[in-house]
């Protein structure tokens, strides 16, 4: 369902938000909402916007949201708000459609994942952070399957912003928050104070 009007929240506040969860979340899922831009979602804890902007659409962390299928309990729904008519076909060029993730969107994901884990006091690895078509692949619903209801959410996300090459998006966006929170961790309170 259409969130109007959600609030936006600092990198402080989701911290903050974090923190309130720790020892009750252990999974998170990053998503993309298959919608317009800055269009945001029920299903999911935060929609991240065109610009960047952190939407949130829950109270708690801990409020239960449906944004992957069999793996919403203890976990945290993480969406950018893009991809409207995004098509994966086989033997053609991934179409992002005509609202593709923007270099801000998955940096704010990335930044995202960052602050979420150090504040809940998770892992960046595999074991704890997750693209939903990660998740399918493994539920058997996933981009090799027939499944009509076939999940492929950040498969491949574009890398560079000059020649936008593609990467495995999980691969890409754990490398990205490890490489902000490694940043962070040599300054103090920079969970709180970062404004990307």
């Amino acid at each position: 369902m259409l969130v109007e009007n959600p609030a936006i929240i600092s990198n402080k506040e989701l911290y903050s938000l974090a923190l309130q969860g720790r020892g009750k979340i252990n999974k998170i899922y990053l998503h993309w909402t298959a919608g317009h831009y800055d269009q945001c979602y029920d299903d999911y804890h935060i929609n991240i916007g065109k610009e960047g902007q952190i939407f949130k659409t829950c109270c708690q962390l801990t409020d239960f949201k449906e944004h992957t299928y069999g793996r919403n309990t203890n976990s945290v729904g993480i969406a950018l708000t893009c991809a409207v008519d995004a098509e994966l076909r086989r033997h053609a060029p991934i179409s992002f459609g005509k609202e593709p993730p923007t270099d801000l969107q998955i940096e704010k994901m990335a930044i995202c994942v960052a602050i979420l884990c150090e504040g809940l006091g998770l892992p960046i690895d595999f074991s704890s952070v997750n693209t939903h078509a990660e998740a399918a692949c493994m539920d058997g619903y996933g981009f090799k399957s027939n499944d009509y209801e076939m999940r492929w959410d950040l498969l491949y996300l574009p890398d560079n912003p000059i020649t936008k090459s593609l990467s495995i998006g999980g691969v890409l966006l754990r490398g990205k928050a490890l490489w902000y929170q490694n940043l962070w961790k040599s300054t103090p309170n920079a969970f709180a104070k970062s404004s990307l």
